[in-house]
């Protein structure tokens, strides 16, 4: 089962261009590395209208689905439904890889990457001792390691070096 590193921050501080820039680095250590984006909506639309699984909803499904070889999707339409359980998603769909970078999912299990830019972070979104490093821009006083713009590769080289120290899920 692959170790968890949540990358958090403020709305638009960049944790998706942070996965970005993380991701190829990661793999170039050796890793098989997958990724998870967190919403807090309570849906989202990943159909259009008119095409089939829009359809089925449109119908009264309380569950729509798709599934291809190698896409999946699920949304429950119940308002009474208790959610998916995290552990669940990763054991079903993340077995293969080595590290989930989950993106935006504060109170997940384990260490977090935190990231900081100006003028989007005006307080930080984890305790200290919930993290890893930081990365961004240096906004807050922390006793741990923080990684500036442009040493992204350092960065990969501290969560390889520390992937003993993240949660894994069992």
């Amino acid at each position: 089962m692959p170790y968890l590193l949540t990358i958090v921050g403020c709305k638009n501080a960049g944790k998706t261009r942070t996965c970005e820039l993380l991701v190829p680095l990661l793999r170039g250590l050796g890793l098989r590395v997958g990724t998870l984006k967190y919403t807090e909506h309570e849906g989202f639309d990943w159909d259009e209208e008119g095409k089939d699984t829009h359809r089925h909803r449109q119908a009264g499904s309380e569950i729509t689905g798709i599934i291809g070889r190698r896409v999946f999707a699920y949304q429950s339409h119940r308002p009474d439904d208790p959610g998916i359980d995290l552990d669940t998603v990763i054991r079903t769909l993340y077995t293969g890889v080595d590290l989930l970078l989950i993106e935006g999912l504060r109170r997940a299990a384990g260490l977090k990457l935190e990231v900081h830019r100006p003028g989007f972070t005006d307080a930080p979104v984890a305790a200290p001792t919930e993290l890893l490093a930081t990365y961004g821009a240096s906004l807050f006083r922390y006793d741990l390691l923080h990684f500036d713009y442009g040493h992204e590769a350092e960065l990969a080289a501290h969560i390889f070096g520390n992937l003993n120290h993240l949660h894994e899920v069992k």
